[in-house]
């Protein structure tokens, strides 16, 4: 377990680009482990999904979930807190979590994109093959990298090309975007239904019946946390500020436990 655990925000400016499938299947992936074919191993790690999503789609994701499948904590931050509970307590991480995966709302923005950037380590944006996708993810990255926090302490960013058919005219137009930008392109995901099966089961798609898609899909998810893993903390843990969300201190199933089916 990491002294400090690390934070993991998935956003974009625009709705409907898939951060709660990357949110969910990541936090998948990491609370199972994995074996790399190079050998490297991930073994299975404490996880914390924060939803700030008002359409509460990963804590359903969550709600769905067997209790035979890794553990993961989810943490409902869209929802009010009570009258006498204070955010800080009821949206607390467990002491032990490795690391936590920030589901963003949409249309983040402003001081809402303050707020999540002062609580991450790494940001993974998703974008869509589409023209309106590009477009707007286009604009929400150039406001991410000149956002004054994000200069005064620079972390990780990553773009996900989701939902993407291969060789179409719309992947190969996402593909050129993304070859333009100084920004790495850390994954490939494939529109498939497996990742809505996944969804309704609340499990990852690297939890799902091996075949030929799950396969392939595996493979960009251990990717993707490959280059996760790979990458340097150091500027964000050591800024102000970037650690005002507390750690739990106790193991009690208090509001924000696990949900499980």
């Amino acid at each position: 377990m990491a002294d400090v655990p690390r934070r993991i925000l998935v956003v974009n400016g625009k709705g409907g680009c898939g951060k709660t499938t990357v949110a969910t299947n990541l936090a998948a992936m990491l609370a199972r482990g994995f074996r790399s074919p190079d050998g490297r191993h991930s073994g299975p790690r404490q996880v914390s999904l924060i939803d700030h999503d008002p359409q509460a789609s990963s804590s359903y994701w969550a709600s769905q979930r067997s209790s035979e499948l890794p553990p993961i904590h989810v943490i409902p931050a869209h929802q009010r807190t009570g009258m006498y509970q204070t955010q800080a307590f009821a949206f607390r991480i467990p002491f032990d979590t490795d690391d936590v995966i920030i589901d963003a709302h949409s249309n983040t923005r402003d001081r809402d994109l303050e707020s999540l950037l002062k609580q991450s380590d790494i940001v993974l944006v998703p974008i869509l093959a589409s023209p309106i996708d590009i477009r707007a993810g286009g604009s929400f990255i150039t406001e991410l990298l000149t956002h004054r926090i994000f200069r005064a302490a620079p972390r990780p960013v990553g773009v996900i090309a989701n939902r993407v058919q291969p060789n179409s005219e719309t992947a190969l137009k996402l593909q050129h975007f993304l070859q333009c930008l100084d920004v790495p392109n850390v994954a490939t995901f494939r529109d498939t239904g497996a990742y809505h099966e996944g969804m309704e089961r609340g499990c990852g798609i690297c939890e799902l019946p091996p075949s030929r898609t799950t396969r392939r899909e595996y493979a960009e998810w251990r990717a993707l946390v490959r280059w996760i893993d790979d990458q340097p903390l150091g500027n964000t843990r050591s800024s102000s500020g970037i650690r005002s969300m507390p750690l739990a201190a106790n193991r009690r199933n208090e509001p924000g436990t696990s949900i499980r089916a």
